[in-house]
Order: C-alpha cells, then sequence, then structure tokens
C-alpha cells in the first residue's frame, strides 16, 4: 500500500489572483468526498501550488487507500474538484500517482546497538539489530533475511505475551471486543472523567463521546482482523484508515516503541510499518503487506491488547486513541448549536461510521430550524433533520448505510438521555427515500441579494467569512489567507493577544486567542470559528466601536463646556 498522490492542474477563470488564491484555499479546507463515505476528510492531505501566470495545482495525498481503488478514488475526486472549482477556475488535466518513497527509519536508542541507555557505539564489533534488514534502512542488511539468532529472539519475545483467552476466531480472523474486562473498563471510566475534568466545554464534550464509545464500538483493547480493514485495534481504527494516526501517537511513547520493537514491529509513519515475518526469516516493509503479517500472527495481536491493558502503556495507548478521535469523529463543525451530550454522541458516532454523510450537516440542519438557542427541544428536531440529512447524502451515492444499525444508534442516543424515537421516519421500514435539499425551507427559485451578516470591519466584506457566517464551513488551525488574516486584526483590536501579529496563518496562537474569546462569551472553546463565534466577534466590535463613539461625543461636550 503507497500512499496515493493526485494533482489536478487548474487554470484561474478570475482576473483577481488574491480572491482566486483565497476561494481555492477556502474550498480546499472544506473538502468532503461523499463517494467514499467511510473516509474522513481529515485523512486527506491537500496543497494548492501557485505556477505561472494563472495556473495552480491542487494536490490531494492520501494514505488510506487500497491500491486497487486507486482509478476509482481518482474519478471520484475528478468529480468532487470539478464540482469545487466552478465559479473560481477550470480544471486543465489530471493524474494519479503512488508515491514509492519510504519514510525514513528513526534512529531509536533503544532498540539500536549498545542498548543500556549510553551513548551509541559504531564500533565494527557491533552486531545488527533487526531493524537493519528492513528495506530502505540504509544498512548493508537492508532486505536480507534475518539471522537465527535474532528470529529466535523475537519468536521467544512473542511467546512470552500474554495471551487473552478472550481473542476468538472469527470468519477469516479474530475478534475480542474488550467487554468483559470490567479492570480495564473500570481504568478507562477513571481515566476518561480525569481527562474530562480538567478539559474546556468543548474537548469536555468529545472526551464524554469517546467514553460512550467503549461501550459501542469496543474499548480500547478491542481487536478486529475479519474486514477488509485488515487489523483494526482499540475503538474502531481501522489498518487503512485511522490506526497509522493512532500508532504515530502511541510509538512516541518509549514503553510502548520498545514493546513492539521486541516483538519485531516498526511503525514507520504514513501507515509504513516494519514487520518481522517469522515463517520467511524477513522483514515486511510497508501498508496492507506488513499489516497481513500482524493479522496472522495471533500472538502480536495479544501484544495490541496488552499494550492497551498494562500499565506501563496504557496511558499511552489511551491518550493515542483519544487524541485521534478527538481531531476525527468527535470533531464536528458547528456543535455549539448543540444542547445535549446525546445529540454530540449520536453525530459522532455517524461521523465514525460514515463521515463522507454527516460532514456539513450542522451547518444545513440549524438555518432549517429557524432562530433560536440551543435547547433539548431544538435537539429533538435536529436529530431528525441530521437523520434525514445522512441519508439524502447517501442516495446520491451507491453505499446506503443499514437503517437498523441507524435506529441502534438513536437507540443509543435514547440511553445517553435524548429520547427522538417517536420520530416517524425512525418507525419506517427503510431508510427516508425523499431528497432533503429539494425539501429545504428557505430555498426559493431565485432570491435577492442577502444582507451580510458581518457589519464591521475588518471582517466585514470578507467573501470566506461571510460565508462562514452563513453556516458553510469553519475556520481551524491550518487555514490561511485574507479571511484568517482579517480574525486577527479583529482580536487584536478588541485586545486580545495574537502571536505573530496579522500574518494570515491560523495557528496554534490564534486557535488560543479564539478559545479565550469563545470562553469569554459562553460559546463552546474549541477554537474552531465557526457562524456563532464570528457572530459575537462582529457583535463585540459594534459595541467597541460605540463605547468609542460616546466617548468622543463626551470629550467633545467638555469641550465646549471648557470653550465656554
Amino acid at each position: 500500500m503507497s500512499r496515493n498522490v493526485f494533482l489536478f492542474e487548474l487554470a484561474a477563470t478570475r482576473g483577481d489572483a488574491e480572491e482566486v488564491e483565497r476561494d481555492l484555499l477556502s474550498r480546499a479546507s472544506a473538502f468532503a468526498l461523499g463517494a467514499f463515505p467511510t473516509l474522513d476528510p481529515a485523512l486527506f492531505a491537500h496543497r494548492i501550488l501557485r505556477g505561472e501566470g494563472a495556473s495552480y495545482t491542487w494536490e490531494i495525498g492520501l494514505d488510506e487507500i487500497e491500491e486497487a481503488r486507486r482509478a476509482e478514488l481518482h474519478a471520484a475526486l475528478l468529480e468532487q474538484v470539478q464540482t469545487s472549482l466552478v465559479g473560481v477556475a477550470e480544471l486543465r488535466s489530471s493524474a494519479a500517482y503512488a508515491d514509492l518513497t519510504l519514510p525514513a527509519p528513526r534512529l531509536d536508542p533503544a532498540q539500536s546497538r549498545g542498548g543500556g541507555g549510553g551513548a551509541l557505539s559504531f564500533a565494527d564489533g557491533d552486531l545488527p539489530a533487526w531493524e537493519d534488514h528492513a528495506r530502505g534502512s540504509g544498512a548493508v542488511e537492508a532486505g536480507s533475511a534475518l539471522p537465527e539468532d535474532l528470529t529466535a529472539e523475537i519468536a521467544q519475545f512473542r511467546a512470552a505475551v500474554p495471551v487473552e483467552p478472550g481473542l476468538k476466531p472469527w470468519g477469516a480472523g479474530h475478534v475480542y471486543t474488550g467487554s468483559a474486562d470490567k479492570a480495564h473498563l473500570a481504568y478507562l471510566h477513571g481515566y476518561l472523567d480525569a481527562r474530562a475534568a480538567k478539559a474546556s466545554p468543548a474537548d469536555r464534550r468529545k472526551i464524554t463521546a469517546f467514553q460512550a464509545f467503549q461501550a459501542r464500538e469496543g474499548s480500547t483493547a478491542a481487536i478486529n482482523t475479519y474486514d477488509n480493514q485488515i487489523v483494526t485495534w482499540g475503538t474502531g481504527w481501522g489498518g487503512l484508515g485511522w490506526l497509522g494516526k493512532v500508532m504515530a501517537r502511541a510509538t512516541a511513547n518509549d514503553a510502548v516503541r520498545e514493546a513492539l520493537g521486541a516483538a519485531g514491529v516498526r511503525y514507520r509513519g504514513s501507515n509504513v510499518y516494519d514487520v518481522v515475518d517469522l515463517d520467511s526469516g524477513m522483514v515486511v516493509t510497508g501498508g496492507k503487506e506488513a499489516l497481513e503479517i500482524l493479522r496472522r500472527s495471533v500472538p502480536l495481536l495479544h501484544l495490541l491488547i496488552d499494550l492497551a491493558r498494562n500499565p506501563a502503556t496504557r496511558d499511552a495507548v489511551t491518550e493515542a486513541q483519544l487524541r485521534t478521535f478527538m481531531d476525527g469523529s468527535g470533531n464536528i463543525c458547528g456543535a455549539d448549536a448543540i444542547a445535549t451530550q446525546a445529540l454530540f454522541n449520536l453525530i459522532a458516532h455517524l461521523k465514525h461510521w460514515a463521515p463522507g454523510y454527516v460532514i456539513g450537516c450542522l451547518e444545513w440542519a440549524v438555518p432549517q430550524l429557524g432562530p433560536g438557542s440551543p435547547s433539548e427541544e431544538r435537539d429533538r428536531r435536529l436529530a431528525a433533520l441530521v437523520g434525514r440529512y445522512f441519508y439524502g447524502k447517501a442516495r446520491k451515492h451507491r453505499w446506503i448505510p443499514d437503517f437498523r444499525q441507524f435506529r441502534l444508534y438513536f437507540r443509543h442516543m435514547k440511553d445517553d438521555g435524548l429520547d427522538c424515537l417517536d420520530e416517524p421516519f425512525i418507525h419506517a421500514a427503510g431508510p427516508p427515500a425523499d431528497d432533503p435539499f429539494a425539501a429545504a425551507t428557505g430555498a426559493p427559485a431565485a432570491s435577492p441579494p442577502k444582507k451580510p451578516r458581518l457589519t464591521r470591519a475588518p471582517l466585514a466584506a470578507q467573501p470566506d467569512l461571510e460565508s462562514v457566517a452563513s453556516g458553510r464551513g469553519a475556520l481551524r488551525r491550518g487555514a490561511r489567507g485574507p479571511g484568517v488574516k482579517a480574525l486577527q486584526e479583529a482580536l487584536l483590536a478588541l485586545g486580545e493577544s495574537a502571536p505573530g501579529g496579522a500574518d494570515g496563518a491560523f495557528g496554534p496562537g490564534l486557535e488560543a486567542a479564539v478559545k479565550r474569546f469563545q470562553a469569554e462569551r459562553g460559546l463552546a472553546a474549541d477554537g474552531v470559528v465557526g457562524a456563532a463565534t464570528l457572530a459575537a466577534l462582529d457583535a463585540a466590535l459594534a459595541a467597541g466601536a460605540a463605547t468609542r463613539a460616546t466617548g468622543a461625543e463626551t470629550s467633545n461636550r467638555r469641550g465646549e463646556e471648557e470653550h465656554r
């Protein structure tokens, strides 16, 4: 499994280069692919490259896709990119590539010659470690068979891994849910409660949702090797999807990395692994092919379970899975419109299942309700709209998610405190077949120009900010452009600190400033700038202008009185 790179050559159809580039960046940040609903948009890496004249290249990278589906993915991306470019640029050509470059193996003192934590030795008498036999290691042993003493050492370590009797054969693989391990579940409950107690309100919601997933998607120790994800570890992290993100975080911990290394497993990055195959005596390097070796080795599956439960490594594994959840399924745009944890859990669960059918649900659903503050009753109406949106998106593509599973998530939502089971479409024999987008309120065939939502400089007259203010998309860390610069200028005008000044780059300093502003105004302090945050910023700028005007008028009156 190689990294997939897709290049789309573009030519601008408008003359204003700054506006074109702002729109291209905005559309790349809001990109989602409904034709591949199980691929979270966060897994795509986008770059907009400026060429000569009015030419640009939109580069889209993705680690997690089967090579056999590359042509299908290219066709879906081509269609979506063309749709995204309307009014900005035209597509001239496109191409799909497999990146053959392997991530460079990192030097790990714990697994290298010498040991003992002292200085590394490179004397002539040094013995090679198994990692030296991996393809692309740079050592003379790269690509060669392991000597018998190394394979024997690895086999001995694997044989000593604690056996979990609950790991059972299932179909073509194995399964372990972790639901019967009361001690581990109690540990997770305590760990996540402690994390939630110290978190911001926005992060607390995500942590609470992840906690609910432990009884529904499997604990952090769960294993599934019977489906097309090859190896799924923990709370639903598949080998062709998010598992690489979890591994990158988990292997930053010395104890996790050392245990995997002793068993003949190393994570390089970009979903590339080195795994020792004891049958052949070779190191298998790659994505799918390396994961297949892991899938066939029951001792390695036991090792993953043990890493999630062992007191020496469980915090690192739990945190790696939690942070990946918070960046993915728990990262819900427009969540400040949600009143209850139960509805948040539902949307997070739907996003974990089919993210391509969930992205944008609140931006579409909230305007259908009209003005109003978040409330439990409003959440009930939102839940029904989210369900209709979910299947409305699905109807445009070939995969229709199982309706029984969908209804199960609504029953989970009732268990979490929000009962929407009396909604008529939940009682239907199948999913809704109508087109919710055609029936959406407030969408006449022709409408007069809308009044701008943002009226105060520097936020006013910024198309990307106006789009966010109307409920389409959001600005978050990693965004760039004039809209981000205007956001920085607005915060500076309100007395907030913005490290780096108004440079147009949404970095950690700006994210912290946004969180402070949100917390001060009772908004969900998630650092993501959505419609509610922009409305509060615009109102604060208006209030500041009114205060300055009042102060100036008072000063003028004093001056007149003194003159008299």
